[in-house]
């Protein structure tokens, strides 16, 4: 399971692609291995950790998920499908797990 999660992540991150506006408004983003060594080390709470969390909230299910560096914060963006069909946008400290916006 664990090793799923770490795919997860490392493709989520891989595969996005970054236009000007994002770069700008959510700062830099965190290579695969810049990601997976900050979860490693305990710096960030796992994506996992966090969609449980949101799952509970709002039902539903991630679209999209991709992990900022903010002003040197860590901040998850992650695109959230609600079980009512509503797309939401969520930023959440990667530190602590909060839901910021």
């Amino acid at each position: 399971m664990k090793w799923c999660l770490t795919l997860l992540l490392g493709l989520m991150i891989a595969t996005s692609s970054l236009n000007a506006e994002a770069q700008g408004r959510f700062g830099s983003s965190f290579s695969a291995d810049q990601a997976k060594s900050a979860r490693d080390k305990g710096d960030i709470v796992p994506l996992g950790t966090i969609f449980q969390k949101l799952k509970r909230k709002y039902g539903g299910y991630q679209v999209d998920a991709n992990l900022y560096n903010r002003n040197g914060n860590p901040v998850y963006v992650i695109d959230w499908m609600t079980g009512k069909g509503e797309r939401l946008r969520i930023t959440v400290n990667a530190r602590t797990g909060r839901v910021l916006s």
